[in-house]
């Protein structure tokens, strides 16, 4: 069967728009046959089913397809503070009073988006367009990323609330692509994915608080990215100039 990778070969752009139709696709694919088959059930469960789905098809398509994605790099840790204290800020309150249930079903829904999310446009999207500068890849795969979203409307989500999801996504995605682009590995961002909505979901924060959290640190990561992949740039070009010779003898003034 012909994938993306197979009819785009070579171009870049293109595979990395046809990734984004097909999860897109699968994902309207996904909440229309479930309000199909199970038209009982409520929208968050339909959700929850679909991302479990979702994240079995990325494992997949990157086991048969990418699975060098799934090797470790050389990260400096030092690169994560910053992050980390952006994830973990919602925490900074406690935790909300919730069910053993719902925490668990919380968890594995939001461990399975790490997995989809990460593995389809850190890993595929974004290995797509490796042939491009970092700063241009890791735009357009976040870019990809934030409009992705656009498809939880299929699941009843508010229009206005998901065009904020939009545009946040987009820049929390080059805060990540930045991370990746420098060398960290795909399940270390799964974790960072994952953490960052269990900790908005199950922090024990005011809603204006929550909102201020997600857009300060959606906003926090977008500078994180630009800086990390400005520092790329600079090390590519440090390693592009031609080296000097200093062995020959100099002349006298």
């Amino acid at each position: 069967m012909l994938t993306p990778f197979d009819v785009f070969a070579g171009r870049p752009a293109a595979t990395a728009i046809s990734l984004w139709i097909l999860t897109v696709a699968v994902t309207i694919a996904t909440a229309g046959l479930l309000a199909l088959v199970s038209p009982q059930l409520d929208m968050m469960t339909q959700r929850f089913i679909a991302v479990l789905l979702l994240a079995v098809f990325a494992v997949v398509v990157v086991l048969v397809r990418k699975p060098r994605l799934l090797r470790n790099g050389s990260f400096p840790p030092a690169l994560l503070v910053l992050p980390l204290l952006v994830v973990l800020a919602p925490f900074a309150g406690g935790l909300k009073d919730e069910s053993a249930q719902a925490v668990v079903v919380l968890v594995i829904g939001y461990l399975a988006t790490g997995v989809y999310e990460e593995l389809w446009f850190r890993g595929l999207v974004l290995d797509a367009l490796r042939t491009w500068s970092p700063l241009r890849a890791a735009l357009l795969s976040s870019a990809l990323f934030g409009l992705a979203h656009l498809s939880n409307i299929a699941f009843g989500a508010n229009v206005a609330v998901t065009a904020a999801q939009v545009v946040g996504a987009a820049c929390y995605g080059v805060g990540l692509a930045g991370l990746r682009l420098r060398g960290l590995a795909l399940w270390p961002l799964i974790l960072i994915h994952a953490v960052t909505d269990i900790a908005l979901a199950l922090g024990n924060v005011t809603a204006g608080w929550r909102w201020g959290l997600m857009i300060g640190g959606d906003t926090a990561l977008l500078f994180f990215g630009l800086f990390v992949l400005g520092a790329l740039r600079v090390r590519a070009a440090e390693r592009s100039r031609p080296a000097v010779d200093t062995s020959a003898p100099r002349g006298h003034l």
